[in-house]
């Protein structure tokens, strides 16, 4: 069971959709209480910007993008709320001294904007007009030559404008908009950059590195929805569709056969976010790239890139707004001051206590039903008496015995009494998508069951209530909470 429920319907701004394969509906104080892949991946950056007195670069060479995309990722997981207010004090002392970089300035505005602070008056500087003046009279913002990151610099000049509040109607959006918008190539995706619109792009070519790329879509795509527009959406899907990976996730070129890497999954999950679409197995993908338990201890919840297995500070502060559901740009927030690390020295296996068999009597625990039809077995129901500090808690005192995973530990309940075996399941990562423990509730006087939006290790079911697992893809228990109740 991942600590992001799988779920089955999509639900608000920040739902991930039926068969996304973890995630579930995640606010920024919701993520703060849970042990989840997003929180990790902050919890790691909140330790190198503590370390790194508030920022990920060295003192001779300060990081000030990478800085500011970790602030966005702390606000997007809603923890480290004292590494976030060291990297903006960082930043905001930085403000005064950037350069006329679009995206630079962009990310700053989106990271001041995220913690509550007026890029109008940040560190003695208006970011919001420093960043219009960049605007060249075409609507592309930045002087630079835009070969390699025309319409992905755009999306992050328009996300922050909008994070600052700047109207549709003003003229400086208005110009930018309608210069991605051009971009667009006729399949529905961009590339960096088309120096005559008139001319289609060509298809995407692995092998000239030319072609529409997964990374300017998602960063267009971002900023045309935050205003309320996405040109070509069908065909942005369905391009994207055509262009995912065998392991679910997506490579930079939008061409079939491409391997998957963090930041362009990442993109892409936002990408497909903000046009409407569903993620699928990006997600698990995406959380194939982390570090965890089987990681040296300073490295865990950082991802990595393809081809080296250390943190990498890009893909990492790339990968956690993604994972936590969330597009740019981000409304203010104030994050927890949880730092979460991934807990790897509980035993994967835990004797059980003996519970009682049935139901709970009213309020006194707790009753745990757990449903083996899948492996030819029975629906069976035990009493874990008295409050339960959290689901797996309640699993364990009830009688039934979990495990985790090799990487996760029990953040991710992977068996209940050695189901699914190894054959089906190794439990080294996360449970497939078609094949895990889907985890419900049902309150006193609930007749029917409702999907966690919580994973197990961070839920605490109130007394009275019924707990129940299934296994399968979105598999629901044989019996009703009255059933369960009754002693059926």
């Amino acid at each position: 069971m991942s600590p992001f429920p799988r779920v089955r319907k999509r639900s608000g701004l920040l739902a991930l959709a039926a068969a996304i394969g973890l995630s579930g509906v995640l606010t920024p104080a919701a993520a703060a209480e849970a042990a989840t892949p997003a929180g990790y991946g902050a919890g790691y950056l909140a330790g190198r910007l503590t370390a790194g007195g508030g920022q990920l670069g060295t003192p001779e060479q300060p990081d000030v993008t990478n800085t500011a995309y970790a602030v966005l990722a702390l606000h997007s997981a809603g923890v480290g709320r004292a590494a976030s207010a060291d990297a903006v004090r960082f930043l905001a002392a930085q403000a005064g001294g950037l350069d006329d970089n679009p995206g630079r300035i962009g990310y700053v505005i989106l990271a001041a904007v995220a913690a509550g602070k007026d890029p109008r008056r940040f560190g003695g500087t208006d970011l919001v007009a420093r960043l219009t003046a960049t605007q060249q009279p075409s609507g592309l913002f930045g002087a630079a030559a835009p070969t390699f990151d025309g319409a992905f610099r755009q999306g992050i000049a328009l996300t922050a404008l909008k994070a600052a509040r700047v109207p549709r109607s003003d003229a400086a959006v208005s110009r930018g908009l309608a210069w991605l918008t051009a971009q667009q190539c006729a399949n529905g995706l961009w590339q960096a950059y088309r120096a005559d619109t008139a001319v289609a792009c060509p298809e995407a070519d692995p092998a000239t590195f030319r072609g529409p790329d997964t990374n300017s879509t998602g960063m267009a795509t971002q900023a045309l929805a935050a205003y309320g527009e996405r040109p070509g959406r069908q065909r942005t899907l369905a391009s994207l569709e055509a262009v995912r990976a065998a392991d679910g996730g997506f490579g930079f070129l939008a061409a079939p056969g491409q391997s998957s890497d963090p930041n362009s999954t990442a993109l892409t999950i936002q990408a497909l976010l903000a046009y409407g679409g569903t993620p699928g197995r990006a997600v698990a993908a995406l959380t194939g790239f982390q570090l965890g338990c089987t990681d040296p201890a300073e490295h865990r919840g950082a991802f990595f890139y393809p081809g080296s297995r250390a943190p990498n500070v890009i893909a990492t502060v790339q990968a956690v707004p993604a994972l936590a559901g969330r597009t740019l740009p981000l409304a203010p927030s104030v994050p927890a001051t949880r730092v979460p690390v991934p807990d790897c020295s509980a035993p994967q296996t835990v004797a059980a206590r003996a519970g009682t068999p049935g139901p709970c009597a009213g309020t006194s625990g707790v009753t745990v039903t757990v449903d083996f039809a899948a492996f030819g077995g029975t629906q069976e129901t035990r009493c874990a008496a008295g409050s339960q500090a959290n689901g797996v808690t309640a699993l364990r005192n009830a009688g039934f015995t979990p495990e985790g995973t090799a990487r996760w530990g029990l953040a991710f309940v992977c068996r209940i009494d050695s189901k699914p075996g190894p054959a089906q399941d190794p439990c080294v990562d996360t449970p497939p998508a078609n094949a895990y423990w889907a985890y419900y509730h049902a309150n006193q006087g609930a007749t029917t069951w409702t999907y966690s939006s919580q994973g197990a290790s961070t839920y605490v079911p109130p007394l009275g209530s019924i707990e129940a697992w299934a296994f399968g893809n979105s598999a629901t228990p044989t019996k009703t909470p009255a059933q369960v109740r009754a002693g059926g």
